[in-house]
């Protein structure tokens, strides 16, 4: 009996935030192809069950980038939005992984990062997104990238842009003629090689 209040009281300690409804989830904004040793600033969202902004005091915000035992972290700056930030950072060429700092709650792996390159954003746990904003949406037009404020499992990966492929353009028309009178000439030379074949 003692052995299993031992556990139970184990679990507990280990597991607060779960039992305090603590946890949060950083979304990035999107972000440009980051260079080495170049000052980038990229904004970001911090929301407690991934949907709406903690009430109370967060402390300090920002990200966190991990290469092998190399780790650096820059702190961001409240924006006019609630729950909206901004940080700059530096980074040298290398491979990172990269977290959002969550003042009070734990970092949140966002994914990885090569420089020179773009962010790989890691899909959300939809356990992660829960609940819902109470009473109207605490955003007007600039808003977090969910498909509604208090809704979406899993929002699009906002750091990687994939541009659109150019229309194919038509080939001009001395190609197609070029192409016409090879195949002609090769039918012709074909033919003509061929026919002492087809008297026999």
């Amino acid at each position: 009996m003692r052995i299993l209040a031992l556990t139970c009281a184990f679990l507990l300690i280990g597991a607060p935030n779960a039992l305090a409804g603590g946890w949060a989830v950083t979304y990035v904004d999107p972000v440009p192809s980051i260079q080495a040793s170049t000052t980038h600033t990229v904004g970001y969202w911090v929301l407690q069950h991934g949907t709406h902004p903690f009430s109370g005091d967060l402390g300090k915000t920002g990200l966190r980038f991990q290469s092998g035992a190399d780790s650096r972290q820059f702190v961001g700056v409240p924006l006019g939005e609630p729950a909206h930030y901004a940080v700059t950072f530096s980074l040298p060429n290398g491979t990172y992984e990269v977290f959002g700092v969550q003042g009070m709650f734990q970092d949140h792996p966002l994914g990885t990062l090569t420089v020179p390159g773009t962010l790989l954003v890691k899909p959300v746990d939809p356990q992660m997104v829960q609940g819902t904003v109470d009473g109207p949406s605490p955003w007007q037009e600039i808003a977090p990238p969910l498909a509604k404020p208090a809704v979406s499992a899993s929002p699009a990966p906002a750091a990687v842009t994939v541009p659109d492929e150019a229309p194919g353009k038509p080939l001009p028309l001395w190609i197609i003629g070029a192409v016409v009178v090879g195949a002609a000439g090769l039918f012709l030379l074909l033919r003509k090689r061929l026919r002492p074949f087809a008297r026999r």
